[in-house]
């Protein structure tokens, strides 16, 4: 109900200084018009009515009717005025909806006012008074033309008085909103004893402005007949009213100014109460995220605590288990030590062995230069023993039978010399290897192949030795299978199985390609791993001599 009555009230002010102003500005028109009225009247006393007293019925019946026009809708304007004092509105939108429809009748009076009909054509004038018919007419003409001006004057006026009434309104509207949240706030309204009395006052006024405008606005349409113009109140009552609605316009601005001044003070406390309610909020958040980083430290905390304990645990198992690792990576190392130590005398044994069978090799190349010499020399012999036995036919033709059985002898013992040499050649093609199987074959119990212990007596002997590197050459040249030292015997048996295959020489010669680049290979490896034997002392050992005349001495790191 407070908020209802503030915009009612607000309204009804605006309102009322809308009006006083429109009064303000229609007052001096209203004066200049009024005294170029009666010197028009002064002028044109008894012409118009002299000259058509035929027509002078009509134009006062077209008058009466729009003073009747006039008068009704000047009584409608009023009773909108009051009924929109009377019952205020609710809302905003809807306090200023019955101003609004007065303002829409009253823009329509003035429309009529500057639209309405013009002063009707002028009787058919005597002459009596001097004044011809055009000076009248030209008289005439002016004094329409002058109202005219100040009816689109008018129009101007009005339009300029409702734009102000409607900033007016914006005015009040924002006043209202700040009253009511003066109200919220806790500010106390005017009592309702001063909202009756101002309602009644603006009511009074809107009355009274109403009234004003209407009489203002009966001359303005009727400004050619001088029967209105004697009608209208004299200026001093005008200026009077004017006074007077002046100082209650003056009174209700003060009151605004006071509730506005209330309105800021209450402002001003309840931004200062907010400013106390922000600051201790304020207070109360940082108190609470304290707390809360207090909270989330000690949580902190007891996780450290935690993870150190979990952490000395672990580090004491790992310590054990480092331990216990170190010991077995300790006892892998001695073993690697060990055998590498192992791997390296079977290196050395290795190359030992290696250097035997190059020496067998260059034994093997002399044998089958000196078995090719010879056999190039047996050639010769041939050939020398055919150039004898044809100078032997030559010379002894004549015993033919003699000769046969010499040529049959000789050619008998030639073929058989020839077929030897050419055994031994195939022999030699077929290398150092079948000379071995050949010396095998004979039975000699000294040619067959033995193990040799090249550890120095101090270890059993292994299935590894001389003998079996030496089986690994033959298979390798002849590709035959190697067994162990328990089948050597059976494994001699089948070297001297194949005498009589034939013999390849282009795998004999891909053999030794192949038994040069692993021996040149395992050389290099050997001289690479010398390195290691750096600061180690050799001792010497005579164990034994193997073959008779071909092993050297075996020594021991």
């Amino acid at each position: 109900m407070a908020d209802a009555e503030a915009k009612a009230k607000a309204e009804k002010l605006a309102a009322a200084r809308k009006r006083v102003e429109q009064l303000k500005k229609q007052k001096g028109k209203k004066e200049g018009a009024s005294a170029k009225k009666q010197e028009a009247a002064a002028e044109e006393p008894k012409d118009k009515a002299e000259a058509a007293p035929a027509e002078s019925p009509d134009v006062e019946t077209t008058k009466a009717t729009e003073d009747d026009k006039s008068a009704s809708l000047e009584e409608d304007t009023s009773k909108a005025i009051d009924d929109a004092g009377s019952s205020p509105p609710a809302g905003g939108h809807k306090a200023r909806q019955p101003s609004l429809s007065v303002q829409s009748k009253m823009r329509s009076s003035s429309f009529r006012q500057g639209a309405g009909p013009g002063p009707l054509s002028p009787p058919i004038l005597s002459l009596e008074g001097g004044d011809t018919a055009p000076e009248i007419h030209r008289r005439q003409q002016a004094k329409i033309e002058e109202l005219e001006r100040e009816n689109k004057r008018l129009a101007k006026e009005t339009s300029e008085s409702e734009r102000r009434w409607k900033k007016a309104e914006e005015d009040l509207e924002e006043l209202r909103e700040a009253d009511t949240e003066s109200k919220t706030a806790g500010s106390t309204a005017p009592s309702s004893d001063e909202a009756q009395k101002l309602k009644s006052q603006v009511a009074s006024l809107e009355r009274q402005n109403a009234h004003l405008q209407a009489q203002v606005s009966r001359p303005n349409r009727h400004g050619s007949s001088p029967s209105v113009s004697h009608s209208l109140s004299p200026p001093s009552d005008l200026a009077a009213e004017l006074a007077s609605k002046s100082t209650t316009i003056e009174t209700m601005e003060l009151e605004i100014s006071n509730l506005r001044a209330q309105l800021a003070r209450t402002a001003t406390g309840s931004t200062a109460e907010k400013e106390q309610i922000a600051a201790l909020e304020d207070k109360v958040s940082r108190s609470q995220k304290s707390l809360n980083t207090a909270q989330h430290e000690l949580a902190d905390l007891k996780n450290n605590l935690e993870r150190t304990t979990e952490r000395a645990v672990r580090e004491g198992s790992s310590r054990t288990s480092a331990e216990t690792k170190l010991r077995t990576l300790e006892r892998e190392a001695e073993d690697a030590k060990t055998r590498a130590v192992d791997l390296e005398k079977k290196v050395e044994a290795l190359e030992k062995k290696i250097t035997t069978l190059t020496t067998l090799h260059k034994e093997h190349d002399a044998r089958s230069q000196t078995l090719k010499r010879e056999r190039e020399k047996a050639d010769k012999d041939a050939a020398d023993l055919r150039t004898k036995l044809a100078a032997a036919e030559a010379a002894n033709r004549g015993d033919d039978d003699g000769i046969d059985d010499i040529e049959t002898e000789v050619r008998q013992r030639l073929e058989r010399r020839i077929r030897e040499l050419e055994a031994e050649v195939a022999e030699l093609k077929r290398g150092l290897w079948r000379e071995g199987r050949k010396e095998l074959k004979a039975g000699s119990p000294g040619a067959q192949f033995s193990d040799i212990d090249l550890s120095g007596g101090d270890r059993a002997r292994g299935s590894g030795g001389i003998g079996e590197m030496l089986n690994y050459g033959i298979n390798a040249l002849t590709g035959g299978q190697h067994g162990g030292a328990s089948a050597h015997g059976g494994h001699d048996d089948g070297l001297l199985d194949d005498d009589g295959d034939d013999f390849d020489e282009e795998t004999w010669r891909k053999a030794q390609e192949e038994e040069g680049k692993r021996r040149i290979e395992r050389i290099r490896e050997v001289k690479r791993g010398l390195d290691k034997w750096k600061g180690w002392r050799v001792d010497l050992v005579e164990v034994r001599r193997v073959g008779g005349e071909r092993m050297g001495e075996v020594f021991e790191v």
